[in-house]
């Protein structure tokens, strides 16, 4: 039987001493992002539907899109997605590919006219909407050649660096699993560097000083292999209210949900070893489990300037998540001339007090033009103010350190989608653009996104059927190990290509 022994970290008490887990700029943007997740028609449009509405999608850009509603309505939507990665490291190529299918949106709304044409409230609506905010589900991988910095210096500087007592990473019992936990009182850093010593990677000289058993002048043959899945989620209630002939307001009380798994192999194969006992080769391996809710809420208007002309406003507050990590680790290496392997398991997993995250929020304005039955032009400008992304509680040393290189890197990034439907009698035919800037200044960890898409819909008096296809790209740079400040290994760049194709059934009832 294969039984975990589990360690509580408390990252307040270790706060003097290391930070309980490493925090990175991928953690920051996996709650910030969106796929633009959603109904075939939104996604078609590439989600222009800010001044729209009349649309289960539309209500996450502007909850007041639900007045519009004439009929109760209910869709769902199912889409496939695929992911082909191109990274490059140190001048070398590889490609990564990702397939999968994806539940996009599920929800309905439920339309409750007024009997009096003079009333105020014209008509009321009531929607209940789930959609996929984010697919984290994907493959990649990138190799190179490194003649910089070799693993085992992440390993040794932990142990140096932050002052690792010997008894700690020589272990005081005969066994890893209880060592492992002991070396939690020095958070990850006494973690790692005991790993880093159990597995060879750093030795001891006669005085108790850390030597490296590597050759660190050799380059190294360095790669990472990461495997992702999970997603983040938003249900939402809505309620909208038609005022007169031409005002329609609206909100939404939203939970999301968090749910991440990441598993990320690091490897390293160095070129010219210094001796029959030195490092060959060494293999580092992070299990990653992030789980939790958050709550926010959005607030819109839409205005009939004239009968044909639509303006809308929508305001996204910040999202409060409460967060939980989970994480177990192994190391292996090889030595010169040894056939036998080192192989590091404490087989311990780390569980992590909760810590919460609070996202920007987000102001939209947006102008829609109808052709009468023939059609639609649609244009959506956002802006987010990335640099207010904060770590909780603010006043732990290690966070308040996090949230000053957030201020400090990221900045107001701002969005446009512009989308377009032209309808031939029962057909519609849907196309639509989406840009969105990097959210940070200089240093682009995350680069700016660019995306179109198009689509058909069918209707068919009662119901309708909608199909999209959709295609973006960014880029992204990612290093060998997470870390909260990267200092030591070059940036891998990976552009991710996504194309996503959606299939959605409405009927009104």
């Amino acid at each position: 039987m294969n039984i975990k022994k589990y360690s509580f970290l408390a990252a307040i008490c270790l706060s003097t001493l290391a930070q309980a887990q490493e925090i990175t700029p991928s953690d920051i943007m996996r709650y910030n992002e969106s796929d633009m997740n959603g109904t075939a028609r939104f996604r078609g449009m590439s989600g222009a539907f800010g001044a729209l509405g009349g649309d289960l999608s539309a209500l996450k850009i502007n909850p007041a899109g639900s007045a519009i509603f004439n009929y109760n309505t209910a869709a769902f939507s199912l889409s496939y997605n695929h992911k082909n990665n191109q990274a490059n490291y140190l001048g070398n190529s590889t490609k990564q590919n990702y397939s999968g299918l994806d539940l996009g949106q599920m929800g309905a709304a439920f339309v409750f006219n007024s009997n009096n044409k003079d009333a105020v409230v014209r008509k009321f609506t009531i929607g209940l909407n789930y959609e996929s905010t984010k697919n984290l589900r994907n493959d990649s991988f990138f190799l190179g050649n490194n003649s910089i910095a070799n693993l085992g210096d992440y390993f040794y500087n932990v142990a140096t660096n932050g002052h690792i007592p010997v008894h700690i990473v020589k272990g005081k019992y005969n066994n890893h699993v209880d060592n492992y936990i002991n070396a939690a009182q020095y958070g990850i850093d006494g973690q790692n560097a005991y790993l880093g010593y159990q597995s060879g990677v750093f030795i001891l000289d006669a005085n108790n000083n850390y030597v490296k058993n590597y050759n660190n002048a050799s380059s190294a043959i360095q790669s990472r292999a990461t495997s992702s899945s999970g997603y983040t989620g938003k249900f939402s209630g809505n309620f909208g209210m038609q005022l007169g002939d031409r005002i329609y307001v609206g909100t939404n009380l939203n939970i999301s949900a968090v749910d991440y798994t990441q598993n990320s192999t690091a490897r390293e194969f160095i070129s010219h070893p210094t001796n029959d006992k030195s490092l060959q080769s060494l293999e580092f391996n992070n299990y990653l489990y992030t789980y939790g809710t958050g709550f926010s809420f959005n607030l819109g208007i839409i205005g009939n300037v004239t009968d044909n002309f639509r303006a809308g406003f929508a305001y996204e507050s910040p999202t409060w998540y409460n967060l939980k990590d989970e994480t177990m680790q192994t190391v292996r290496t090889s030595f010169i001339n040894d056939p036998q392997d080192v192989f590091v398991n404490p087989n311990v997993v780390n569980l992590y007090d909760s810590y919460k995250i609070t996202t920007p929020s987000r102001y939209t304005g947006s102008l829609a033009y109808i052709f009468g039955k023939q059609g639609l032009l649609s244009v959506d400008y956002s802006i987010k103010d990335y640099s207010q992304n904060k770590f909780k509680p603010t006043n732990d040393p290690g966070y308040r350190i996090i949230n000053e290189s957030i201020k400090s890197d990221m900045q107001a990034a701002s969005e446009l989608r512009i989308g377009g439907e032209y309808r031939i009698k029962q057909v519609s035919i849907r196309g639509g653009y989406r840009y969105e800037q990097s959210p940070y200044k200089t240093n682009k960890l995350v680069g700016d996104l660019n995306s179109f898409s198009t689509g058909i819909g069918f209707d068919f008096g009662g119901s309708r059927l909608d199909l999209s296809y959709t295609h973006s790209a960014r880029n992204y740079q990612t290093s060998l190990l997470d870390l909260t400040r990267n200092t030591l290994f070059p940036n891998a760049t990976t552009k991710i290509n996504e194309n996503s194709i959606n299939l959605t059934y409405n009927i009104h009832f």
